[in-house]
């Protein structure tokens, strides 16, 4: 077994490699080779009622894994276990928390690819955390920036953020007045914070952009208006797993504003050709995603699989 902490992943896994397998990922989806249950949870009453999930899939296919990801919620520990789909055995345990930011933000730079204007170039990011900086990271790997806005209600955390990321990706990060101007004049919109109400007016919204909704999931929470939902066309990771727990979507559909129907394809589908992404340079595109298990044992797979290239990590006899 590989044992590989934070810094052991840091070194092998780059966001690149990340896309790279998650696209094919949601290809192996589309094509019905990924086992996925619904990720479970329960809460403890003897623990501040904190939270415990387990996500747990195979990709098979290309990708051919097997792991489980579990997680303390609101900013515990998260592991992430790899097995050998032949017989079970533990291939590694690694830092869950590494696996989970890049791929987040590595499915987003997946769906820029098919959905965000070839010339886009402009990102208003909602959302100064961890989140937003591999956001970009992903993003710009796709759709190469020349001017980042970002806001976040947090007074100085957009002013750090801006520096710090402005000079790691050598591109211009700007610390954005309000929700309004950073919405103004971009080309994509990306909203990475773990809000419960919109962040902004889908009245804002100008021809051809392209909106990214990563940040919060759950039957009751929308972090977008259901008039973005309403102007843009509509993919999601898994129809599945949104109409179980993507607020964004569901409260639209309670509210009578949009249909199912209204959901244009599945990411998997744009992956493979089996539908178009972007027709057109006017239309509004929005991608919605609440994670799935497939992304994290994709990007676990291929961590693991670069790691023992480099002889990377500590190997436990078990």
């Amino acid at each position: 077994m590989r044992l590989l902490t934070r810094a052991d992943l840091e070194s092998v896994l780059t966001m690149s490699e990340t896309i790279a397998v998650v696209e094919d990922a949601f290809a192996e989806y589309a094509r019905g080779n990924v086992r996925m249950p619904l990720r479970i949870g329960l809460n403890m009453p003897d623990h501040d009622n904190g939270m415990h999930g387990v996500m747990h899939g195979y990709v098979g296919g290309s990708v051919d894994a097997l792991a489980i990801k579990a997680a303390r919620l609101g900013g515990g520990k998260i592991w992430v276990i790899l097995f050998n789909p032949e017989d079970g055995a533990i291939r590694s345990l690694m830092d869950g928390g590494f696996i989970t930011a890049m791929r987040t933000a590595a499915v987003c730079g997946v769906a820029a690819k098919y959905l965000a204007r070839s010339d886009a170039q402009v990102l208003g990011l909602f959302g100064a955390g961890t989140q937003g900086r591999t956001h970009v990271t992903a993003i710009n790997e796709v759709r190469p920036l020349n001017l980042v806005k970002v806001f976040d209600p947090v007074p100085g955390k957009a002013a750090e953020f801006a520096k710090e990321v402005s000079a790691k990706l050598g591109i211009e990060v700007v610390e954005a007045d309000d929700p309004q101007a950073t919405v103004a004049g971009s080309d994509m919109i990306s909203v990475t914070a773990s809000t419960k109400a919109p962040v902004f007016e889908g009245r804002w919204l100008e021809k051809g952009m392209h909106v990214t909704s990563i940040g919060s999931h759950g039957p009751q929470v929308q972090e977008i208006d259901s008039n973005t939902v309403a102007r843009a066309k509509v993919v999601v990771d898994s129809k599945d797993a949104i109409m179980a727990e993507g607020g964004d979507i569901l409260i639209p559909i309670r509210e009578g504003v949009i249909s199912e129907d209204h959901i244009y394809a599945e990411l998997g589908d744009l992956v493979t050709g089996a539908k178009p992404g972007r027709t057109s340079d006017d239309e509004i595109t929005l991608y919605k995603s609440v994670g799935l298990a497939l992304q994290d044992v994709a990007a676990a797979e291929r961590a693991y699989r670069l790691a023992e290239e480099k002889g990377i990590g500590t190997l436990v006899e078990f």
